[in-house]
């Protein structure tokens, strides 16, 4: 889980906001589609550096963010002026009940308590609200996906496990009703040299890596080639509906 202090993640701050790409348009449509609406008071939980709440505030929902890390935060301000962001812990909700018509959280509640964080956004949503929980990860085929694994193989490493590995049963046991995944596909073009900054800026690599982390990325960088070669990332998103009763 996510530490309860942001100083795990403040050092990574920089490189999120560099590195971290976001999530494909479909992703915001299934959001849309599914009922949330543009004028929709949504809270962001673990918000980072603001990716999220700027696509949904550019499709005009009012957003709140919360993270545990006020470096991260210090730079979603920047990102995005009109979205109101705070430290908060998904555990642990400052917000009253049903304070919002909606709640989302992108790759990040791997890292919270996740019964107590779900009750926490069926406390704060309304009756009838959307809430949207996802993450991304590269498809077990993927070519780059597989030359990571084979990185971390050479030198004696366990990769970081799978997030979804297990399913999200704790979605699955929830009060939420009308609940749905959604598995959305993505291609991503990216240079050599801008994955290895994403990788750089993955905590779980780090936590994975400890003090191995920059003889894992010299490695990687040796089978993935020249930094300036193009690379075609395969993506699944897995996206987790549901409503508040």
């Amino acid at each position: 889980m996510r530490p309860k202090t942001g100083r795990g993640f403040d050092d990574l701050a920089e490189a999120y906001d560099r590195y971290r790409f976001g999530y494909a348009d479909d992703v915001y449509e299934a959001l849309f589609s599914y009922g949330l609406v543009p004028e929709a008071r949504v809270l962001d939980v673990g918000c980072g550096t603001g990716l999220v709440a700027a696509a949904l505030a550019a499709r005009g929902c009012p957003v709140v963010g919360i993270d545990v890390s006020e470096a991260m935060l210090e730079l979603a301000r920047r990102r995005v002026a009109s979205v109101a962001f705070e430290i908060g812990h998904a555990e642990s909700l400052r917000f009253a009940d049903s304070s919002f018509d909606g709640a989302v959280s992108a790759q990040a509640f791997h890292w919270f308590d996740r019964p107590r964080a779900l009750a926490e956004l069926e406390r704060v949503v309304r009756s009838g609200g959307v809430v949207a929980i996802w993450w991304k990860a590269l498809s077990r085929g993927d070519g780059v996906r597989l030359l990571r694994e084979r990185a971390a193989h050479e030198l004696g490493l366990v990769p970081p496990p799978d997030l979804l590995g297990a399913g999200f049963p704790e979605f699955e046991h929830s009060h939420l009703q009308d609940r749905r995944l959604r598995v959305i596909p993505w291609s991503v073009p990216m240079t050599v040299a801008t994955f290895l900054g994403y990788e750089r800026s993955r905590a779980r690599s780090r936590d994975a890596f400890g003090d191995r982390l920059e003889d894992y990325l010299v490695v990687l960088a040796r089978l993935l080639g020249p930094p300036e070669g193009e690379l075609s990332l395969s993506y699944l998103h897995h996206l987790y509906l549901g409503r508040v009763v």
